[in-house]
């Protein structure tokens, strides 16, 4: 049976295709939060690291709280093409990640995870005018802080 073109997809639902801009914002951002569960089960598999703390707050702060339609900017070409490119490079990382989710490289994950996060969070602030861009290094700080004392 074929969807209706003109039917509307329940909210926080996944979405078939990035139609606008909210679309490409949902689809980075359950890309994200599913590749975060995942790791955070390999992790606690293997013994979380300290190291991978940051990882997934950093994750957390791209998705948290859940991006919401209503803060969205109006589309626009220039905007959705821009996430679109965004996406596709955040797609690349995914299929890395895969990779060593495969071979078992923990650490390899994270790092392509961090990568995911970060275009993530890209795309987001190009869509969500109340979402502060996030950095690795900022998620990362007080982790290291701990570290020093």
């Amino acid at each position: 049976m074929k969807k209706n073109a003109g039917s509307e997809e329940p909210e926080g639902s996944v979405p078939t295709g990035p139609r606008n801009c909210f679309d490409v914002l949902l689809a980075a951002c359950w890309r994200l939060a599913q590749l975060r569960y995942v790791f955070l089960v390999w992790a606690e598999k293997r013994n979380m690291n300290p190291n991978f703390e940051p990882v997934l707050k950093f994750c957390s702060g791209v998705i948290s709280p859940w991006p919401v339609k209503e803060k969205c900017l109006a589309d626009s070409g220039e905007t959705l093409k821009k996430e679109k490119e965004l996406l596709s490079s955040l797609e690349r990382h995914v299929s890395s990640f895969r990779k060593f989710e495969r071979r078992g490289e923990v650490s390899l994950m994270a790092d392509e995870l961090v990568q995911v996060a970060d275009f993530a969070s890209s795309i987001r602030a190009l869509c969500d005018s109340s979402f502060t861009p996030l950095s690795f290094l900022d998620a990362k700080a007080p982790f290291m802080d701990e570290a020093d004392e």
